[in-house]
């Protein structure tokens, strides 16, 4: 069958000029497609008459489509879906789902370990006061925190398993920004590390504002985590047409290659002293307040981005 018509997003998706592929048989334009489950499929359809659609990933651009084939007795006529986007949504929709069947069985189970862990800490802290038991202080006190850890733990397994934010309302992401700072200043200084503001002018979001606070510490400390004295944090604020766009760039030395498809997996970190918890939780709450989260990173450092709907 020879090309008898073809659009200029035909052309883009087979990375072909129109010239070399007008009056062409599509097997000689495509000769990988030859022998090919698309090959079967279209000989189907014009063989029985019948539509034949599915999905396929080219072999020339490894793009992902979807075709679909209406025949009739002279040829065929095929119309090219680019469904990257859907794909992509359909596997970020999988890893949430995933996610939240986790949380919620954690979150079962954390309301049962709280009750227990809470009796515990409360004797530990009893038996510290213990004059008696003076010389156990310092195994007390570790004992504490290791009890503090784990309800911090179940405390972030909670936050997973959440749907709905609690409360939304309106808010300048530039003020609560402006709020954080003091506190995040300090932590910086102490380390020799410095935080660089980059804040646009920008409308007010609907979001929970507690949630959001709390993705902005997440995301801010680990990327002081992430660098070395003398390096700086950069936070910027954009207004891009529909949304607000926040980022958080640093100067370390990037995510290690063999964790970066796993960020936002619980339990995956680098840190020797990190539950894993931080970015998971970080994603979840972007879905919960109707944002999108993303990152870039490379040696020369990390940056996330968070694009709230306006």
């Amino acid at each position: 069958m020879e090309v008898e018509f073809i659009n200029k997003a035909g052309e883009a998706l087979l990375e072909k000029p129109k010239e070399e592929i007008m009056g062409q048989c599509q097997w000689e334009v495509l000769p990988k497609y030859k022998d090919s489950k698309v090959f079967e499929l279209y000989n189907k359809a014009f063989q029985e008459q019948e539509v034949q659609s599915f999905e396929f990933v080219t072999e020339y651009s490894k793009v992902p489509i979807e075709i679909k084939v209406f025949p009739n007795k002279d040829g065929l006529f095929l119309i090219f879906n680019d469904i990257t986007k859907r794909k992509k949504d359909e596997q970020q929709q999988r890893y949430f789902d995933q996610l939240k069947i986790v949380a919620e069985m954690a979150a079962g189970v954390a309301h049962e370990v709280r009750n227990p862990m809470t009796t515990i800490k409360g004797f530990l802290q009893l038996m510290n006061q213990d004059a008696d038991l003076i010389k156990y202080n310092d195994i007390f006190r570790l004992m504490i925190e290791e009890v503090n850890r784990v309800n911090e733990i179940i405390t972030n397994f909670l936050d997973l398993a959440k749907e709905k934010p609690n409360k939304l309302e309106y808010c300048n992401l530039n003020d609560t920004i402006n709020t954080l700072y003091p506190l995040l200043e300090t932590r910086a200084i102490k380390e020799g590390k410095f935080i660089e503001l980059e804040l646009s002018s920008i409308p007010e979001i609907n979001v929970d504002k507690n949630e959001i606070r709390q993705l902005l510490l997440n995301l801010i400390n680990n990327a002081l985590d992430a660098m070395e004295k003398g390096q700086s944090v950069h936070i910027m604020t954009v207004d891009d047409e529909d949304h607000v766009v926040l980022s958080i760039k640093d100067e370390g030395s990037g995510i290690p290659p063999e964790l970066i498809h796993k960020v936002s997996v619980p339990f995956v970190t680098s840190k020797s002293n990190g539950t894993g918890l931080g970015l998971p939780i970080c994603f979840s709450i972007a879905k919960r307040n109707n944002a999108k989260m993303n990152f870039t990173s490379s040696t020369k450092g990390t940056t996330f981005f968070i694009r709230f709907r306006k």
